[in-house]
Formats: structure tokens, C-alpha cells, sequence
């Protein structure tokens, strides 16, 4: 997966971690999204469900984010 190289979310340093860091800005800008959704009675549950799922995603990112870098430190 490629992203774009001026976003301001892509730091210098390892591509993994600049990865990361785009994936986790895209994926809070999309539970930003998901909020509305929840006032939808038909759609409340999935976009419960979605927002569930977001924010799991962005902890297990974080964390892989976390020992990519102690492991980038090790290295140095």
C-alpha cells in the first residue's frame, strides 16, 4: 500500500513506522466519520460495530508501532 509522500502525517525514519502512522491518522479520521452514523437507528449497530473494530485497530497499530521502534532502538 503506497501513500502519499507530502501528507503531513508521514514522518522521516523507517517506512513501517511512517506506515503506521498514516494508517492510524486515516483510520481516527474515519471514526470521526462513523459518528453520525450512530444517530441512524437502521444503522446504529454497524456503525457501532465499525467503530469497535477502528479502534481496535488503531490499539494493535499503536502497539505494533511500539516494539517496531524498541526494535529500531536495539539496532542504533
Amino acid at each position: 500500500m503506497a501513500f502519499p509522500e507530502d501528507d503531513p502525517t508521514v514522518q522521516s525514519g523507517d517506512r513501517t513506522i511512517q506506515l503506521i502512522d498514516w494508517l492510524v491518522a486515516r483510520l481516527e479520521e474515519c471514526l470521526g466519520e462513523v459518528l453520525p452514523l450512530q444517530t441512524d437507528d437502521l444503522l446504529k449497530d454497524y456503525a457501532q460495530e465499525a467503530r469497535n473494530s477502528m479502534t481496535s485497530a488503531i490499539q494493535q497499530l499503536s502497539l505494533a508501532r511500539a516494539k517496531k521502534q524498541e526494535q529500531l532502538d536495539r539496532t542504533s
